[in-house]
């Protein structure tokens, strides 16, 4: 996905290319995310990423397993980052369901796991 390839190289023209305007990050389903549930807009997205990446370095996102659903993909991401103030390795796996429209990804939902993603676009019940 090449949204991964943008974001992995840091390349933010790229990656918010692939974002509507008003898109939504929504962390409702994703229990090691205490904080702010919701993000909206560009601007939110970016806040976001800077919340999310400001405690590690050497970070690195893996996305798999793509399946498609109509306007939505689920998608499972694999995190792998140092601390950055212990150096101790992380890894962690989650899952995404990006909705689509026009081209541009509008909605970001994460998930604990696969299940509950697949659940959302209606392939498990």
């Amino acid at each position: 996905m090449s949204v991964f390839r943008a974001f992995r190289e840091r390349n933010e023209e790229k990656l918010f290319a692939h974002y509507a305007p008003d898109i939504e990050w929504d962390l409702r389903g994703y229990s090691i995310w205490p904080d702010r549930p919701l993000f909206t807009g560009h601007d939110g997205i970016r806040q976001f990423f800077r919340m999310w990446l400001e405690d590690f370095s050497d970070y690195e996102t893996e996305a798999l397993d793509p399946i498609e659903a109509g306007d939505r993909v689920v998608v499972t991401v694999v995190d792998r980052a140092k601390g950055k103030r212990s150096g101790a390795p992380i890894e962690r796996v989650h899952d995404q369901v990006w909705t689509i429209r026009d081209g541009l990804v509008v909605r970001v939902q994460l998930e604990d796991n696969r299940g509950e993603a697949l659940k959302l676009v209606g392939l498990a019940g």
